[in-house]
């Protein structure tokens, strides 16, 4: 067994660990130095006293410290727990196993070391070496517990290495748990679900049906035995035991619409015959599978008149009608899709779930039954208007949901559409005087604003605006206007009102990474490089928390055994490592320490590299997976699915471009700064050629989303980097000639003026994007802030070249290049002094000091506030490369 610490050493350290629990880290040292200062070689106390440096950012010397207890081997129990803490703190895991198979060779028979070695070798997913550790607690302790763990870790194993698996991994799995199973009395719910999934992975699901269907198995209650009967029914193929199952089950959970579709499928896989006429007689056998149209409607009706006013049937009936006429058969027993679609409008029109109950169905009428539809909706709907009370109200929110959805107000005349606008607004201005309920007032705002600036005009897209922050201020908690009020300040550029507005959500936990694509990916388009840089770091130490609890959580349920759970929370921990999000922000706090740099010279850039080298090479760029949440972003229209799936995929695509396009740029640095000392440009030119084919060919793919809601388009105007992504080759090709050329003296063929030509071909694209008219379309800031970061990323690139080694003979071509800079630094300085000129004088022309509040006037504001940040970061850019010119110039 482990050593244990007697009462004494207990009292001792009693105020050291009330100072760390206090979070007070400074007084922990000073208390483990005064104790020191006594015992020298008390490891307990060094090791504590490291973990206080860990949580002061003293990492290094907390390494040190702990490496200098490491050396003693120490076996004190505490000592170890406090180390383990220490490197987890430190999110290196991986040296926690160490420090155990140390301690295991002098107590090889100690349960708590290698139970700590079990869970040491978790947290890094060494699943062998787990295993292996789980074999020998169970040989050393014949704890039931201990076999369980190391069938666990044969999934995993076996899921990792898949052929491995179906050979060794789960049947090996099988049998241990078999065997435990014969030796339990009772066996736990986790257990069996584990003995299930085993089974499952090995396609023995006739075995698994059976031992379900076994009464001696009841760890698992009725409905969710009736669950996994059809799981695994469905994997065998056996049509017919489903369909008696999915019958048992609407009975039994006659509101549960899953259920009915799955009944629906396999209904008419086995449909035999297709006789619509009902028979009033007619019995319900849930013994035997429905095979006809007759049965099918017995059961609907059976099921409604037991059941009583649920939503249930009532959907199920119009589910089956559309089947039906999708199948040419004509039904006697209920009425047209389009009445039944209104009777369950008539019936639960007033619940919130109305719109998101009918749209499935609506989607898959034709589109002359659609037209009926929207006759019958609309007749409707100015009987429901006439109408008082709250459920009209809500009923009338839900009609113009779905009206919207089948098309009507997209398909209606300028003038028309007006009107059907003004009326939408009006319901939203009389609900606000009722107690109508924020979410049904919700559909009315939400209404208006889509119609409104599906226009693509700016004032209109500002009246959308207007309506969303009026009912933001009597209705903090509207998220889904608070989205989208959010995402149309980004699209008009005002990225100030944007995070005003979206910090109102107060996003927490796991929110941060599935809404990451809300604001952030704003920030450095439109110029607010700073809260880019602080939401990035925030984000950096949020993954790095939770990957590091969610493992703790993984080793808390092998010692419940929840072993259920730890698949679920392995495969969270996944996501979070690898989601494409992480990465994003990684990248950009690497990019954005050049951006925000006071650097000003080309020793304070070598140092910045240096300093980022391992953090850049470490970022993942593969196997990345979208964590992201669209359906936030939800539209009442019959595209919404295309719409959703549409974002998904190009998001995910312009993000993995966008991750390969940083890390590029970063990698390229840290090339041609190793270039300068050694003339092998292999690796560089490689990075080359990959980021052409990787990045920039594909770059030119990206789908067009014009026609598409605002909200997506969005994203279409933060993509302008896309455009830039040719200059970033040639720049990286152009600094490696010019190293290759002024340092190394290779007679290279280069061209000083290659990148400002190109770059001035940018400068010219932007004032054409983002000076329309005479005015500012803040849309476009986003070319701007693009450009004023390819001129920096020139300069760095260009530096490297600028620096110390350069031949003397070859200074005159390197001057060259750091005047060709400045020349077109000065370009962008001046589109920018013209933006600041646009800006203003379009402020003094149309605001007054009464309208300082206004929406209009927060727009303007942000945009001065955009371009003031971007020509802040020109401004220093031009201050590098006059300190790197000067320094090449000969002194006087």
């Amino acid at each position: 067994m482990a050593n244990r610490r007697d009462p004494q050493t207990e009292r001792k350290l009693r105020p050291l660990y009330d100072a760390l629990d206090n979070l007070n880290n400074k007084q922990a040292i000073q208390r483990a130095d005064k104790i020191l200062k006594k015992e020298k070689e008390f490891h307990c106390a060094k090791v504590l006293k490291a973990l206080a440096m860990v949580r002061l950012m003293k990492s290094q010397e907390a390494l040190a410290l702990l490496e200098e207890v490491k050396s003693h081997f120490p076996l004190d129990e505490s000592t170890l727990q406090a180390m383990s803490v220490c490197y987890k703190e430190l999110l290196q895991p991986e040296l926690i196993p160490e420090l155990y198979e140390t301690a295991l060779k002098y107590t090889p028979n100690s349960e708590d070391f290698l139970t700590q070695l079990f869970m040491g070798y978790v947290r890094i997913k060494e699943y062998k070496k787990q295993q292996q550790i789980a074999t020998r607690l169970h040989k050393l302790t014949s704890t039931t517990a201990y076999s369980y763990w190391n069938a666990v870790s044969l999934v995993f194993m076996g899921k990792d290495n898949p052929d491995l698996g179906k050979v060794m991994c789960f049947p090996l799995a099988l049998r241990i748990i078999e065997k435990s199973k014969e030796k339990s009395t009772e066996v736990a719910e986790e257990v069996f679900r584990l003995y299930l999934e085993v089974l499952e992975l090995l396609g023995n699901n006739e075995k698994a049906v059976e031992e379900l269907e076994d009464p001696k198995n009841v760890v698992i209650d009725d409905r969710e035995r009736l669950r996994l009967k059809i799981h695994y029914n469905t994997l065998l193929g056996n049509t017919e035991k489903c369909n008696v199952l999915y019958k048992q089950a609407i009975v039994s959970e006659p509101d549960s619409y899953d259920f009915y579709r799955g009944y629906f499928e396999t209904s008419f896989q086995l449909l035999t015959d297709s006789t619509s006429l009902h028979d009033s007689e007619f019995q319900v056998n849930l013994q035997k599978a429905d095979t006809s149209v007759q049965e099918m409607t017995g059961l609907l009706l059976k099921v409604a008149e037991d059941a009583g006013a649920i939503r249930g049937p009532e959907l199920a009936k119009a589910e089956l009608v559309v089947r039906l006429k999708e199948q040419n058969i004509e039904l006697c027993a209920f009425a047209s899709p389009s009445l039944l679609v209104l009777e369950y409008v008539q019936k639960f029109g007033h619940k919130l779930s109305c719109y998101d109950d009918l749209r499935v169905i609506i989607d898959r009428l034709k589109d002359t039954e659609k037209e009926e539809l929207i006759e019958i909706l609309e007749e409707y709907r100015v009987s429901v208007k006439e109408s008082n009370g709250t459920k009209a109200m809500q009923r009338l929110a839900s009609l113009h949901m779905l009206l919207n959805h089948l098309g009507k107000y997209r398909n209606l005349e300028s003038e028309q559409h007006f009107i059907a606008l003004e009326e939408i607004k009006n319901f939203h201005n009389i609900t606000l005087e009722g107690d109508l309920g924020c979410a049904y007032i919700d559909a009315f705002v939400l209404l208006y604003s889509w119609q409104k600036c599906n226009s693509g005009s700016k004032p209109d897209i500002v009246d959308s605006i207007k309506l969303l922050m009026t009912k933001l201020e009597q209705f903090p908690e509207a998220s889904a206007c608070r989205l989208l009020a959010t995402r149309l300040y980004e699209y008009l550029g005002a990225i100030g009102p944007a995070v005003e507005v979206y910090n109102g959500l107060d996003t927490k936990s796991i929110q941060l990474d599935s809404l990451a694509h809300i604001l952030y990916p704003s920030l450095i388009p439109l110029g607010a490089f700073n809260r880019a840089d602080k939401q990035a770091r925030q984000m950096e130490a949020f993954y790095r928390t939770n990957e590091r609890e969610v493992l703790e959580y993984i080793v808390k349920s092998y010692l419940c055994g929840k072993f259920n759970k730890v698949t679920e929370l392995f495969e969270l921990h996944q996501s979070l490592v690898y989601s494409i999000s992480k990465s994003v922000f990684l990248l950009d706090k690497l990019w954005l320490s050049y951006v925000l740099s006071s650097a000003n010279s080309w020793d304070q850039i070598e140092s910045l590299l240096q300093a980022t080298r391992e953090e850049i090479t470490s970022v993942k760029t593969d196997k990345l997976i979208d964590n992201r949440d669209y359906s936030v972003n939800e539209v009442c229209e019959s595209r919404h699915q295309e719409i959703a799936t549409l974002q998904a995929t190009t998001s995910y695509t312009h993000d993995t471009l966008y991750v390969n396009m940083r890390q590029f740029m970063l990698t390229s640095l840290l090339r041609l700064q190793d270039s300068t000392t050694s003339k092998e440009t292999e690796p560089l030119d490689h990075l080359l050629s990959q980021f052409q084919s990787d990045v920039v060919e594909k770059a030119k793919t990206l789908p067009d989303l014009e026609g598409y809601p605002l909200y997506i388009m969005t994203s279409q105007s933060m993509s302008v980097w896309t455009v830039f992504v040719e200059t970033l080759s040639c720049i990286v090709s152009s600094a490696r000639n010019f190293i290759r050329h002024c340092i190394h003296g290779q007679q290279t063929q280069f061209k000083s003026d290659t990148v400002t030509a190109k770059i001035s071909e940018l400068i010219t694209r932007t004032r054409s994007e983002l000076i329309v008219d005479g005015t500012i379309n803040s849309s476009k800031l986003p070319f701007l802030s693009s450009l004023i970061q390819t001129a920096l990323f020139a300069v760095l690139c260009q530096s490297c070249g600028v620096t110390g080694r350069v031949q003397r003979k070859k200074r005159g071509v390197a001057e060259g290049v750091m005047s060709s800079l400045k020349t077109t630094l000065s370009d962008i300085k001046l589109l920018c002094d013209d933006c600041h000129s646009i800006a203003t004088k379009h402020k003094l022309e149309n605001l007054t000091i009464d309208k300082d509040d206004s929406v209009d006037s927060r727009i303007t504001s942000s945009l001065e506030w955009s371009l003031d940040e971007m020509s802040g970061i020109l401004g220093k850019v031009s201050s590098l490369v006059n300190t790197l010119h000067s320094h090449l110039q000969p002194k006087s």
